[in-house]
């Protein structure tokens, strides 16, 4: 597989799954800023829609969604856990979280990313952020909620919900959004970071600091 990635974008959630799934893979970033990066032509190739993730399994195979790569990685590895089994109530709430993420937690970052995309007066940027923190605040208790006493967002065991979750919720901290009153959500997000298969994709994504 061949993963094309941004560094600290969602893709770097997809990068986090293959790395704990123990599958061979290429990571391959992306450099939006260049544009003689060939690889920016090619991704617009393989994904019309010119976003990352994108995933090229083989031949005429290529997935560019956060959620189908994700489900694909852990159902090449089922024996590492990394989704419930297909059938069961506990992979139907697993995919309930991996849809939460998708869209509602990482929705609600849309407007203040695009802050100067949506307006240049500073008063309508304002009343948009705080809109928009509004709603990722509602996704932090939500979160929150769940992990009360939960190592990771299904219970004990590590999956590929908590490789999305992870990065999506820490561009709270890129944004200076407080997240402090959220004890449960801070407590996880230490935790996954943690993981050496977390720190060797930060580290090769240069997303570590100091």
């Amino acid at each position: 597989m061949k993963l094309y990635y941004s560094a600290g974008s969602c893709s770097t959630s997809c990068h986090i799954s293959l790395e704990e799934s123990g599958l061979k893979y290429e990571a391959i970033e992306v450099d939006w800023e260049n544009a003689s990066d060939p690889n920016v032509a090619l991704v617009t190739k393989l994904n019309p829609m010119g976003t990352l993730p994108v995933a090229v399994l083989g031949p005429d195979q290529v997935l560019s969604q956060n959620i189908a790569i994700h489900t694909h990685i852990a159902d090449q590895v089922p024996e590492r856990g990394l989704l419930p089994k297909v059938g069961s109530f506990e992979r139907a709430e697993a995919m309930h979280w991996l849809s939460f993420v998708a869209s509602d937690l990482h929705k609600a970052y849309s407007p203040l990313f695009g802050l100067k995309l949506i307006s240049n007066d500073p008063k309508a940027q304002a009343e948009v952020r705080k809109w928009g923190e509004s709603n990722l605040h509602e996704c932090f208790a939500y979160l929150d909620k769940r992990l009360s006493g939960r190592d990771y967002i299904l219970g004990k065991n590590f999956s590929v919900v908590d490789s999305y979750c992870f990065v999506v919720s820490g561009w709270a901290k890129w944004l200076e959004i407080p997240t402090a009153s959220y004890p449960n959500l801070g407590q996880y997000l230490k935790r996954v970071s943690e993981r050496p298969a977390v720190q060797k994709v930060l580290k090769e994504e240069g997303l570590l600091s100091g």
